[in-house]
């Protein structure tokens, strides 16, 4: 493992994982947040961690009802799974104490891509330690802490990275892609396309399948698969605002 500067945590994933474990104390689920952030630290050989959570609010819930199934929830008169929010809010509050960082209005995902960003433009040597594929568009040194795997993502396998889940979406947090259109013929559509080119073949099939509403509909699924590059951005973006970051 090379040595870097600084070691960027997204907590957030660290947190679920832990708070599915039912069967143990809050005493001993800090337990386990203390010694993953203490692998991850060991692990990267970074100089300096900073983590990141989960704060409150999140400007995706404005773009659409339906991100991460909050309208099914609203609907719902129940918390389906009232203790595991609890153990979530519990661990979450236990990390801030410490002194880990919250952003209110976005994810701990845009935190620690935002904080890369910085870190890209400063030229400091950072590595991002998550297991979200989310934060596999952001350019850099990444490290998978479940599977100890360290990978680069440079700029343009981001971009491609980006450009597939537009076509696919992502179910795990109820965002609409193309119906019918799978991460194989993603792969395929965007096959030899130059990246220069790329976001153009995705608008052209966007308009294929929904030429009525095309660009609302995409215009949705980039404000919730896109990273935030910067602390102003917490809002509904236009693709053309954010294209000279990606």
């Amino acid at each position: 493992m090379k040595p870097f500067d600084i070691c960027f945590v997204d907590a957030d994933s660290l947190i679920y994982r832990i708070a599915l474990k039912s069967d143990v104390t809050l005493k001993k689920a800090k337990e386990y947040y203390d010694k993953e952030i203490e692998n991850i630290e060991w692990d990267t050989c970074a100089a300096e961690v900073k983590v990141a959570l989960k704060g409150k609010g999140n400007f995706r819930y404005d773009v659409s009802d339906d991100y991460k199934g909050q309208r099914k929830l609203k609907e719902q008169e129940q918390d389906p799974k009232p203790e595991l929010t609890k153990r979530r809010k519990q661990l979450n509050n236990y990390a801030y104490s410490l002194g880990h960082f919250a952003s209110d209005n976005c994810e701990a995902d845009d935190v620690v891509s935002i904080w890369a960003q910085e870190a890209l433009d400063a030229g400091v040597n950072f590595v991002i330690a998550h297991i979200d594929k989310d934060i596999d568009m952001v350019e850099g040194w990444h490290y998978n802490f479940t599977k100890k795997t360290l990978y680069f993502i440079d700029s343009d396998l981001g971009w491609l990275k980006m450009c597939l889940q537009m076509l696919t979406g992502d179910s795990t947090d109820n965002i609409q892609g193309i119906k019918g259109i799978g991460p194989k013929k993603a792969e395929k559509l965007l096959a030899d396309v130059p990246r220069a080119d790329m976001l153009a073949k995705v608008r052209e099939v966007w308009q294929e399948h929904h030429p009525d509403d095309w660009h609302d509909r995409l215009e949705v699924c980039w404000n919730l698969l896109y990273m935030r590059r910067t602390w102003d951005g917490f809002r509904r973006l236009t693709i053309e605002e954010t294209l000279d970051a990606t």
